[in-house]
C-alpha cells in the first residue's frame, strides 16, 4: 500500500510551494491553497514519486522534483492506468474523487527545463475534487476504494 511522501501548498497563483507535514482538507480543497475553491474539479492535485523519478530521468532534472512539479501530494506510486472518476483515500478520513489528468504547463519547462512539456505529457499528475474532509501528514496510507 502507497503513503503520502510529501504536502505542498500554494498561497497565491505563481508563489512558490510550501512544504507542510500535514494538511486539512476542507471540501473547498487544502486549507492555505490558492486552488481551494467550492466545485471545482481541481481542488487538490496528486502526483506519483516513482513516476515524477522516471521522468526527471528521462530530461536529466537534479533539483526537487515534488517542489518543481508544484503538484500537492506526492504519493509513493499509483496505478499507470486512467485514474478518473475512481475514489482515492488518505488516511483516516479524507476521500477525494480523481476527476482528469493534471496538464504540463509553461511552468514545467520553466521549472524542470527544455522538454519537460513532452516528458510529462498524460503524467502530470491527477486533478481531483474533495468528497470528504479531514487532515492527512506525511506517511499516511494511501488506498484505492
Amino acid at each position: 500500500m502507497a503513503s503520502i511522501k510529501s504536502i505542498l501548498i500554494r498561497p497565491e497563483r505563481r508563489a512558490n510551494p510550501i512544504r507542510i507535514s500535514e494538511a486539512k482538507i476542507n471540501s473547498t480543497g487544502i486549507e492555505g491553497d490558492h486552488y481551494a475553491k467550492p466545485d471545482g474539479s481541481r481542488q487538490v492535485t496528486i502526483i506519483a514519486e516513482d513516476l515524477l523519478a522516471e521522468m526527471t530521468g528521462i530530461i536529466g532534472f537534479q533539483g526537487d522534483a515534488h517542489m518543481a512539479c508544484r503538484r500537492n501530494i506526492l504519493v509513493e506510486s499509483l496505478p499507470k492506468e486512467n485514474l478518473t472518476g475512481k475514489y482515492i483515500a488518505f488516511g483516516e478520513d479524507v476521500i477525494l474523487e480523481i476527476t482528469g489528468y493534471c496538464t504540463p504547463c509553461s511552468r514545467m519547462e520553466e521549472n524542470f527545463g527544455k522538454g519537460a512539456i513532452d516528458a510529462f505529457s498524460q503524467r502530470a499528475g491527477w486533478a481531483a475534487r474533495v468528497i470528504s474532509e479531514g487532515s492527512i501528514s506525511t506517511g499516511d496510507l494511501v488506498k484505492f476504494l
